[in-house]
């Protein structure tokens, strides 16, 4: 039992688990109380503390006062104070609400996100997930494809963005022009998803193509307009990002996160240069030089290649055979690189899951993350594991099945819609 003393109108509460019982006593024979309980009986006190300031109480003489005193305090005990209990909850709740809910789950506090890709059937794959995660995951809001040259040409990449953008219905988001070659010396493309890197179908577009300012400049416009906020998921060639840091080499600092998909972690088993990498070995250097190591992470082709390896039955019987227009279109840009295929092994998509959840991968490495310039061995990566300056983070350690369930569940999501 917890019994409370009010000092001004010596009002005593007692409160046990199967009652309570709420006495006045006149000044003269006023007992002292234990007052320890007061925080417990907070509720009590609020309301016989307002009750006796409403009747001015100052001192209870007669029974008459005394026994409707009483018949008061029961009024407020078996109606006010479940009235009060209730507000208490309902307000607790939003409480709650208000201050521990994630911000990221309203459009407006969400991350944002820049794609820079260079137009292949794997950005298609790449695009088109950020774009359905935004829309039914509460993903990061997508606010530029930055172009660049790679599967194809600079001006065949703005013709593909503007035909991915439209399948999606997303023509509000911008495409930037970014760079039509390497800073010095490249290699040249060998067109795996058809000349126009979505499955030589004969697509001609429909107009011109609006573009906004150029790539590199709209990334630094961009890291400044969303500070904290920005991702930006690279998976082509590096130019753009290489020319944005040696404007400002504050621009990575900006970001929330960068996301490379390129390179590899050199083995016997992959021993020569990645296609990204190798495109612009002067641009990764720039870019991975720049880095911080909670800032950067690097998504190589080998590791993809050693841990999602999807079957390719699986890509064509089971994920190629959602029946939407999305999945329908990109097993469209796809028709001529899959029969070269014995597993479907993309790096773009692999990246691109990865970013939008990271629990896809079971392990990660820091590393310190390098590109070799010149000599024959031009365009291979360079990883230290052990070292105590590392630059990046490494996507050691993708799950294949993890993988497959996203991409079921990203690409199934538009069926709601179609039913």
């Amino acid at each position: 039992m917890t019994s409370l003393t009010l000092d001004r109108f010596y009002t005593v509460l007692q409160i046990s688990c199967d009652m309570t019982r709420v006495e006045y006593y006149v000044p003269s024979t006023r007992v002292q109380s234990n007052r320890t309980a007061r925080r417990q009986a907070l509720p009590l006190w609020l309301f016989v503390f307002i009750l006796n300031n409403v009747f001015e109480f100052t001192d209870i003489t007669t029974q008459k006062k005394e026994e409707n005193m009483v018949a008061a305090t029961k009024i407020l005990v078996y109606i006010g104070v479940p009235l009060f209990a209730l507000i208490l909850v309902v307000g607790m709740a939003l409480g709650f609400i208000f201050f521990y809910k994630n911000p990221e789950a309203t459009p407006e506090f969400r991350k944002k996100l820049v794609i820079d890709h260079d137009g292949g059937a794997d950005d298609a794959f790449a695009i088109t997930m950020s774009l359905l995660y935004e829309k039914y995951f509460g993903g990061p809001n997508v606010v530029a494809l930055t172009t660049t040259y790679g599967n194809v040409n600079l001006s065949q990449v703005i013709i593909n963005s503007d035909r991915i953008l439209r399948l999606a219905n997303r023509q509000d988001v911008p495409i930037y022009e970014g760079s039509y070659r390497s800073l010095i010396t490249g290699v040249v493309s060998d067109y795996f998803f058809g000349f126009d890197g979505l499955g030589d179908d004969g697509y001609l577009a429909s107009g011109p193509i609006p573009l906004e300012e150029l790539a590199p400049i709209a990334l630094l416009e961009l890291s400044k307009k969303y500070e904290g906020e920005l991702i930006v998921v690279a998976i082509g060639p590096l130019t753009n990002l290489a020319l944005a840091v040696s404007m400002d080499p504050d621009f990575i600092g900006r970001l929330s996160h960068l996301y490379i998909g390129a390179g590899h972690i050199q083995s016997q088993e992959h021993p020569d240069p990645e296609f990204n990498a190798q495109m612009d070995p002067e641009a990764y250097h720039i870019v991975t030089n720049s880095s911080y190591v909670d800032k950067v992470t690097v998504v190589p082709f080998s590791q993809v290649y050693n841990h999602l390896n999807v079957p390719l039955d699986w890509r064509k019987g089971v994920l190629g055979k959602i029946q939407t227009p999305m999945m329908e279109a990109l097993n469209g840009f796809e028709r001529l690189s899959l029969p070269k295929e014995t597993d479907w092994t993309q790096l773009d998509p692999a990246t691109m899951a990865i970013v939008l959840d990271n629990s896809l991968v079971d392990e990660f490495r820091n590393s310190s993350n390098g590109i070799i310039l010149e000599g024959s061995q031009r365009g291979i990566n360079t990883n230290n594991f052990s070292s105590t300056e590392p630059n990046i983070r490494v996507a050691y350690t993708p799950n294949m099945e993890k993988y497959k369930k996203f991409l079921l569940d990203v690409y199934s999501a538009e069926l709601q819609t179609l039913l």
